[in-house]
């Protein structure tokens, strides 16, 4: 028998089907690894995603191979949790690098992010001014 032809189906029914389906559409596709994000819409940012109207430049992997020597001192003045055996692991590579930020400083990563930005913009500016 069909639905539409029940008499004592009501909408009231219809309804608590159509809820029950939203339900398990909705936890069916979180299951898949869709994430919160896509159903509800962003509740925050997150720390690899800026909040609205914040930008982050990622720095150049092969700029910062090519001045580890002397990002490294500043970075250790500047950031001391970084240890001198955290710096010879890091080594010039930027993932590691990477790595070595979340492990360090955690929350404060993005903080530490912009200050690497903002000091190889000056470096950059540096380099430039000097040619001219």
């Amino acid at each position: 028998m069909r639905l539409e032809e029940d008499p004592v189906t009501s909408d009231y029914d219809y309804l608590r089907v159509i809820g029950a389906m939203v339900l398990v559409g909705t936890v069916a596709l979180a299951s898949q690894g869709v994430s919160d994000h896509l159903l509800w819409g962003p509740l925050k940012a997150t720390a690899s995603e800026p909040a609205p109207g914040q930008v982050f430049k990622v720095v150049n992997k092969d700029q910062f191979e090519g001045k580890w020597r002397q990002f490294k001192g500043d970075l250790k003045k500047q950031w001391g949790k970084f240890t001198d055996d955290d710096l010879l692991q890091i080594e010039g590579n930027y993932d590691k690098f990477e790595g070595k930020m979340q492990e360090r400083y955690g929350n404060e990563k993005e903080e530490l992010r912009r200050w690497t930005d903002e000091w190889f913009d000056k470096h950059e500016f540096e380099k430039t001014r000097k040619k001219s």
